[in-house]
């Protein structure tokens, strides 16, 4: 079967940015011929089929994080690198701030936050739904969480958007990502200090982080060093990749955006579909801990296996028309998507996601009668092999 593979589908870099710019035609490929793929420039494996990525990601004995959950980068201390009891212990201190009480206190300053977004947006002439919305709302929520200063918050993106890009692989661990991660770890360090300083009285999701304490453990200093930067990558620029790629999605099909607006019930499913559809995660990292036969290859002990979730999430297997989005979609009848992965290591942060989303849309759907693009100006796509998204949408607001 390897043979007939097309010439375009032969030697791809799966660790290239590139790769994944438009890739569902090779993914649809993959998941139809060759669902395991061994990527000799990387010496990684890749695996695209829904149930594939189900039993890999249940099975927490035989595949772990502990090796690294990038392409051969190696793991630091944070929660997502733990197996077993060590990462039940470190999860559960990190969701100590991700409790009801703290959702609902998001719930209400996200809706606080998306009425003054919005708002503005409709004083202008032209927006970008990215910079206005999208990125504005996760990025001033997980900085209120931690009670970043205000003159540092533009800053502190900067370094995640540099710190993201170098999750690739570690060719794109460039200088300016490693002088990224050194800002950040400088701005952690001044934080961890002012809290401790102050006594840790305040309610802040990293004084939360400080005092959280369970049958007397606490996070040290480089779990919590840690720990920041995974709420910053996962919970503001993959939640900004969702809400962008779905109003885009949505501006391009009125009937169903107007069916939000008619029908606002509709919104939490609307929320799945576009998580399905958008799957900001292009990919995740376990590695082998022994020798593992697979659609007739042998993933070597040792050897580390890339989860490839946009393609699962369009598996013709599990998706009824899986190329078409729709906000009708019955998910009680077909599979559940992946873009927050399964098992041990599902996101702790999928609540908060999706409250962030459905925030958007509610309000703009009840604000906004449509959305249009701007001639000459496209939406632009970031290029990564790690956190796919848009990372300019130019649009025209009509309210209502």
């Amino acid at each position: 079967m390897e043979n007939k593979c097309p010439v375009k589908f032969q030697n791809v870099d799966f660790c290239a940015p590139s790769t994944h710019d438009n890739p569902y035609e090779m993914y649809d490929y993959f998941l139809e011929h060759e669902p395991i793929r061994f990527d000799e420039t990387n010496e990684v494996w890749e695996v695209f089929r829904y149930d594939d990525i189900v039993t890999i990601e249940r099975d927490a004995e035989t595949f772990i994080n502990g090796e690294g959950v990038r392409p051969n980068i190696p793991p630091d201390p944070g929660m997502i690198y733990q197996d077993g009891e060590q990462h039940n212990k470190q999860r559960a201190l990190v969701s100590s701030g991700f409790t009801p009480r703290q959702m609902r206190k998001m719930e209400d300053r996200a809706h606080e936050i998306v009425v003054d977004l919005v708002d503005k947006m409709l004083a202008k002439d032209e927006v970008d739904i990215v910079t206005d919305l999208a990125g504005a709302l996760p990025a001033r929520l997980i900085a209120d969480m931690l009670d970043i200063p205000e003159e540092k918050r533009p800053a502190v993106l900067n370094w995640i958007n540099l710190i993201i890009a170098g999750g690739c692989g570690p060719e794109y661990v460039t200088d300016e990502v490693n002088d990224a991660f050194s800002n950040f770890c400088e701005h952690h360090e001044e934080m961890y200090q002012d809290r401790i300083a102050a006594g840790c009285t305040g309610s802040d999701l990293l004084t939360i982080w400080i005092n959280a304490e369970i049958n007397g453990e606490k996070l040290d200093e480089s779990q919590l060093l840690f720990e920041h930067v995974l709420l910053n990558v996962g919970g503001a620029e993959t939640t900004r990749s969702a809400i962008a790629g779905g109003l885009e999605r949505l501006s391009n099909d009125q009937k169903q955006y107007d069916a939000l607006y008619d029908d606002p019930s509709l919104i939490p499913n609307a929320v799945e579909e576009i998580l399905r559809w958008v799957c900001p995660f292009v990919n995740m990292y376990r590695t082998a801990t022994r020798d593992y036969e697979l659609h007739g290859k042998v993933i070597k002990e040792g050897q580390q296996v890339g989860l490839t979730y946009p393609a699962a999430n369009r598996d013709p297997r599990k998706f009824e028309d899986p190329h078409t989005f729709n906000i009708f979609r019955d998910f009680s009848k077909e599979a559940k998507h992946l873009s927050f992965g399964l098992g041990p290591h599902f996101c702790l942060g999928s609540s908060l996601a999706r409250l962030e989303i459905r925030q958007s849309l509610e309000e703009m759907t009840q604000r906004v009668k449509r959305i249009r693009g701007v001639e000459g100006k496209p939406p632009v796509y970031v290029s990564s092999s790690f956190v796919r998204g848009l990372s300019s949408y130019p649009a025209i607001l009509e309210p209502r």
